[in-house]
């Protein structure tokens, strides 16, 4: 008989995650401009509390240092519990939205279950590292788990079946801690006291799953990562579809479309259709078996479909001392800010461009010149609908050979001010160099 979910396999989990909320109700850390995530005090403050903690003595390290709190960071935004938002003084923090208000009315079970559901389906894994797979490798880990006995230890080799070569143990050791997180597994570090080890050394000698962790290894491994993660479905996707996780072989079915005649894409198509129509499963109904009976039903409905009405103040930069500020309407769209900035520094509009939208590359949300192909659009993007929000800094990159990197700074939401029929340059400082450069480069 499968092993039946306990309160106590959850707790930590729940009580940790808590933690944060509550932090950062009462607390209201301000983020840091430069990242926008928390600060290296407020860190090592809120780490204290937690049950599963980094042990550190000073407030020295970045929140990527501190997995399990980034984890929780990142999870608040993605289940969209928590969005980012500017305060009465312009700092951004934090706030929690309606959806947060049902997160708190679930079970302790219905909890836990939302944060893994959210993991897997909206997390993006690769950006964790560029070059390997995150999502194979939690793949991997799964199926481990999944026949290894409880209390065992998993030495390095274990997941790849060769030691030189497993990566759970060195650079792709914040899965483990992801894992742990969630109460699949606990783990013994590698302790070296005479140096701080780099990102190729081991900082894990041995993982150790957990009874409740091989029971729900054992459902996750039929439902592979690969069918339910959104960020990886859209980075195997040529072609503007819409993403329906868990439906089984969507990824191959949309990948590699380049090399298929339209009658196969058609008949592919068709199939997509087919098990698109069969109905659409949420993860937490297959996880119900190992949970206390009545204790898992619901999950988080209410969905914000807020519309941030007002006239959009922007301020794009493009050198030091060469800048000018856009206002734009709410109803416009991303391709219309995109036009009105190729306007205002009297460039050709003759290339394709992106919106980075968490102001660097790479970015977990990008918007694209419909020119690109690739999805979404920034003719979809409507700047009242994306979640936009006052002080956000965004990455806009024109004309992919010579690169042009602009600064986007959202100044201000004026909800008084009259909207615009069309956008607007308020404000200039500074002459726009030259798109084209003709002279001689040593001139330059």
């Amino acid at each position: 008989m499968m092993y039946k979910v306990g309160e106590k396999d959850v707790t930590h989990t729940i009580n940790d995650f808590l933690t944060f909320c509550s932090y950062l109700e009462e607390k209201r850390p301000v983020l840091s401009k430069k990242g926008v995530v928390l600060g290296k005090k407020d860190l090592f403050e809120l780490n204290g509390f937690l049950y599963r903690k980094k042990d550190v003595e000073k407030p020295n390290y970045m929140q990527e240092s501190y997995p399990v709190i980034d984890l929780m960071f990142n999870l608040a935004l993605l289940g969209r519990l928590y969005k980012k938002s500017a305060d009465e003084k312009g700092n951004i923090i934090l706030v929690k939205t309606e959806r947060k208000n049902e997160f708190d009315l679930l079970t302790i079970f219905e909890r836990y279950v939302f944060l893994l559901e959210t993991f897997y389906t909206r997390f993006d894994i690769e950006d964790l590292i560029q070059w390997d797979s995150a999502v194979y490798s939690i793949s991997k880990m799964i199926n481990k788990i999944a026949e290894s006995k409880p209390g065992e230890k998993l030495l390095k080799g274990a997941f790849s079946k060769n030691p030189d070569l497993d990566s759970i143990y060195s650079y792709l050791a914040v899965l483990v801690h992801y894992f742990s997180f969630f109460g699949i597994c606990s783990y013994i570090p590698v302790i070296d006291q005479k140096r701080n080890p780099t990102r190729y050394d081991d900082t894990i000698a041995a993982v150790i799953p957990t009874e409740f962790g091989k029971s729900l290894c054992r459902i996750l491994k039929d439902q592979h990562m690969a069918d339910w993660n959104i960020p990886w479905l859209k980075s195997c996707m040529f072609e503007k579809k819409e993403i329906v996780p868990g439906i089984t072989f969507q990824a191959e079915l949309l990948c590699n479309f380049g090399s298929l005649s339209k009658t196969m894409r058609k008949k592919i198509n068709m199939i997509y259709e087919e098990r698109k129509k069969s109905g659409y499963i949420p993860l937490f109904r297959f996880l119900q078996p190992i949970f206390p009976k009545g204790q898992l039903n619901q999950t988080i409905t209410k969905e914000i479909t807020e519309i941030s009405k007002g006239t959009y103040i922007f301020k794009v930069s493009l050198k030091t001392g060469i800048w000018r500020k856009i206002a734009i309407s709410h109803m416009d769209t991303l391709d219309d800010l995109h036009n009105m900035i190729q306007n205002a520094f009297d460039f050709g509009n003759d290339h394709l461009y992106a919106f980075y939208m968490e102001g660097k590359t790479p970015s977990s949300e990008v918007f694209c010149s419909p020119l690109c192909n690739e999805y979404p659009s920034a003719c979809d993007a409507v700047l009242g609908e994306i979640g936009l929000y006052q002080g956000q800094r965004i990455l806009y990159v024109f004309d992919f050979g010579d690169y042009w990197q602009f600064d986007v700074l959202l100044l201000k939401i004026d909800t008084d001010m009259e909207l615009t029929k069309t956008p607007q340059i308020i404000e200039s400082k500074g002459t726009a160099p030259p798109q084209y450069w003709f002279g001689d480069y040593d001139d330059e």
